[in-house]
């Protein structure tokens, strides 16, 4: 058996949004990958449901995991969390004046 422990690689929400931005414009998630030395392809997919989802903030989002994190890095992510919040409920918004106008 194998006793090695397994490297996470980290990707810059700037990297992501260059993807991201590639592959909508019709880029081969392969060849993006590749090109931008992306480990596994299908970051790329989840990076685009990400940003679909909640815009470029959606590509900042960081694990709550981080026992050691100063107040600084607390208070960004929780604004981040806040903006993400905000673009959801005016998606839930925008969703129910479409349904009760069609009603």
């Amino acid at each position: 058996m194998s006793t090695k422990r397994r490297s996470y690689k980290s990707y810059s929400p700037e990297l992501k949004l260059e993807a991201v931005k590639r592959a909508l414009a019709g880029e081969s998630v392969k060849v993006i990958a590749h090109h931008l030395d992306v480990t596994d392809p299908d970051y790329i997919y989840k990076w685009i449901d990400q940003y679909e989802m909640y815009g470029e903030v959606g590509l900042n989002r960081k694990r709550r995991n981080h026992p050691q994190m100063d107040k600084d890095a607390i208070i960004q992510e929780l604004e981040m969390e806040n903006e993400i919040l905000k673009k959801y409920l005016q998606i839930l918004k925008r969703e129910g004046k479409l349904r009760n106008s069609k009603s």
